[in-house]
């Protein structure tokens, strides 16, 4: 379904790209966008950033593993231009993040499984989380070199922008039993006892509010056509998008909460040391994650198509 989902939005973008070069051949552009509507579409890498994975961000994006399995979002925009330097932008996306410990193999290998090593730690808890993401959000964009209308500056086809807003998302998480490959969901095995009431952490909602935040460089080309290339960063209120966040539970908890074949799923699940690493079970009360709440960002190329619905710039007298 993804992959289909991505052929058809990078069909989609590659149309609009030959239907802008066949129709924009004026001779006279000015290279300040008038106020009016705009659709457009974007796709990219995604990123959890999480409890699960590196603590490094370097460690992240530089680990011989990060490639072995590349996600992606897309997605749909409207954006309104209210002013040169001023836009709105409503997106709606759906994408899939994933995160592993075997991010942290290289380090743990140079370390020589040092005891008490982060990155040693996380390899040898052998988590693996994935998301499939449909996400909302509402940004207010700024360019900044276009407050001026006038200047030299706010001509030039090449613009950077900067952008934050507010959003909303639904996820579902999955993960892997024991060290089996097969992703299956987790949020009804109740992994660290949410819901159970007591000392039990709460059980937490697959819908939540995000903060986006954007920076990126548009290129103006043709008459209408824009393209662009953006880095989002959401930082979100949850603590459990990669599964992992407290302390592992007694695994007789399970059996006393679910029924035995759920519970010996949520017992493979939660603490999957004993498989990979020959390691005696984690007592209940160790940590499982350091808390925190996590976040997502996308590094994005956007194409979008100016409706030009007005010949007046409206900021000129």
């Amino acid at each position: 379904m993804q992959a289909r989902f991505m052929r058809n939005l990078l069909v989609f973008c590659i149309s609009i790209l030959f239907a802008a070069k066949a129709n924009g051949q004026d001779a006279y552009r000015v290279y300040v966008e008038p106020d009016g509507w705009s659709i457009g579409t974007n796709i990219g890498v995604t990123d959890l950033w999480g409890n699960v994975g590196t603590q490094s961000i370097i460690d992240h994006y530089t680990n011989s593993h990060y490639t072995d399995k590349m996600c992606f979002m897309g997605g749909l925009f409207g954006r309104y231009t209210i002013h040169p330097a001023l836009g709105i932008r409503l997106m709606a996306n759906y994408g899939v993040l994933y995160a592993t410990d075997k991010w942290n193999e290289d380090k743990a290998i140079v370390l020589g499984q040092l005891e008490g090593s982060d990155p040693v730690q996380r390899y040898l808890r052998s988590q693996t989380a994935k998301d499939q993401i449909f996400e909302g959000s509402f940004l207010l964009e700024v360019t900044p070199m276009r407050i001026n209308p006038e200047s030299k500056s706010a001509h030039r086809r090449g613009q950077v922008f900067l952008g934050a807003g507010v959003g909303v998302f639904h996820f579902t998480p999955y993960s892997t039993v024991g060290d089996g490959t097969t992703f299956i969901k987790t949020y009804d095995l109740h992994l660290e006892g949410q819901g159970w009431g007591g000392s039990y952490p709460k059980q937490y909602s697959l819908w939540q509010p995000a903060i986006p935040l954007v920076i990126g460089y548009r290129w103006d080309i043709g008459q209408h056509l824009n393209l662009g290339i953006e880095y989002m960063y959401r930082y979100t209120f949850c603590k459990y998008l990669d599964g992992v966040s407290g302390k592992y539970v007694d695994p007789k908890a399970f059996y006393t909460h679910m029924s035995p074949e759920q519970a010996a799923i949520a017992e493979a699940v939660a603490d999957k040391e004993p498989y990979f690493n020959k390691q005696s079970p984690n007592p209940a009360g160790n940590l499982r994650g350091n808390g925190g709440n996590e976040s997502y960002s996308t590094v994005t190329l956007t194409f979008y198509y100016k409706v030009l619905t007005r010949n007046r710039l409206w900021w000129r007298p």
